[in-house]
């Protein structure tokens, strides 16, 4: 699957992705606030990365979606998306999206540009009646990111993530199909008034 943006490419792994997605993994700096912690061995990087590779290769039922993102200009890697779905039963409940860009990259808007362009894909080609995003609570900047998008505040879990010795609350936002439904529509109606906030 490849998805575009206004100033982005998004396109499933490929095999010889390998050195791209291993330079988002194995950044510290990247790193920090993730749920999981940088990987420093070899060996677990290509099992993960091949763990992607053989859900890239999936076509249906699939669990998650991960991606590559480049610039649509010059086609640089800057970093990585994905999406896991979560079901109820046979019915697909909601998409988590998450994103991690190179260090170069942060503060220029790419973050939620992306999560912009996850959310559509759930909601529009996906079908999914929400979608949900978490962060640590200390990461202000991917937090800004959900409420850039709309996403409402739907809780804080106390010591859910535990980093560098020591354990930080998560936060989880999310947003549901006929909100997004009602911000899409009023930034249409701006556009079209040429009336900008």
């Amino acid at each position: 699957m490849k998805i575009n943006s206004f100033r982005l490419m998004l396109r499933e792994f490929q095999y010889d992705d390998y050195k791209l997605f291993s330079s988002v993994f194995s950044n510290e700096k990247i790193m920090e606030y993730a749920y999981m912690d940088c990987i420093t061995d070899e060996n677990k990087m290509k099992e993960y990365f091949n763990k992607v590779l053989n859900n890239c290769d999936t076509m249906e039922n699939k669990n998650s979606y991960e991606f590559a993102v480049f610039t649509s200009t010059d086609e640089v890697f800057i970093g990585f998306a994905d999406i896991e779905i979560k079901y109820h039963g046979a019915k697909v409940k909601s998409g988590e999206i998450g994103y991690f860009l190179l260090p170069d990259y942060w503060g220029k808007g790419y973050a939620t540009e992306i999560a912009k362009r996850l959310i559509e894909l759930c909601f529009n080609e996906l079908k999914m009646p929400k979608v949900v995003a978490s962060c640590n609570s200390n990461n202000f900047s991917s937090e800004n990111v959900m409420k850039k998008v709309g996403m409402v505040k739907e809780g804080e879990f106390r010591k859910e993530r535990y980093k560098n010795g020591k354990w930080d609350n998560e936060l989880r936002y999310g947003i549901l199909i006929e909100e997004w439904n009602k911000v899409s529509e009023l930034c249409t109606t701006l556009m079209s008034s040429n009336t900008y906030m």
